[in-house]
């Protein structure tokens, strides 16, 4: 699968790595992995830094769908995390349409995205 999701449940971290092409499929079946987890309140990595054939516009608002049909539970932050001079458009769109339910941000630096995930959870 080119999403591999790993759950840290000590530090109530929650990290998805895309590698490869993919699909709305494969990020649906990544999103179902979290919320049949129970984990939605961790904050959260999402790192998207080298996938070959991002998502279309059309995948990212059927993701952003797909998260915000769960939106009574509480959620934790959610940083992407992208190459430096990489289109950020999706991570972007994606934070637009779902920033209301938690904090969302991009960043080039997976450092800064653990800081500001530090700085944004709650204990």
């Amino acid at each position: 699968m080119p999403i591999h999701v790993d759950v840290y449940h000590p530090g109530r971290l929650i990290i998805a790595v895309v590698r490869g092409a993919f699909t709305v499929d494969d990020v649906r079946e990544a999103v179902q992995q979290v919320l049949a987890s129970d984990v939605l309140h961790y904050g959260k990595i999402i790192d998207i830094a080298s996938p070959t054939a991002p998502l279309d516009k059309a995948g990212v608002e059927a993701i952003a769908a797909l998260v915000s049909r769960n939106s009574d539970k509480p959620r934790g932050p959610l940083a992407f995390v992208v190459s430096p001079g990489q289109a950020a458009d999706n991570a972007e769109t994606f934070a637009r349409l779902t920033g209301g339910l938690r904090p969302v941000k991009v960043f080039q630096s997976l450092h800064e995205a653990r800081k500001w995930l530090a700085e944004n959870s709650r204990p």
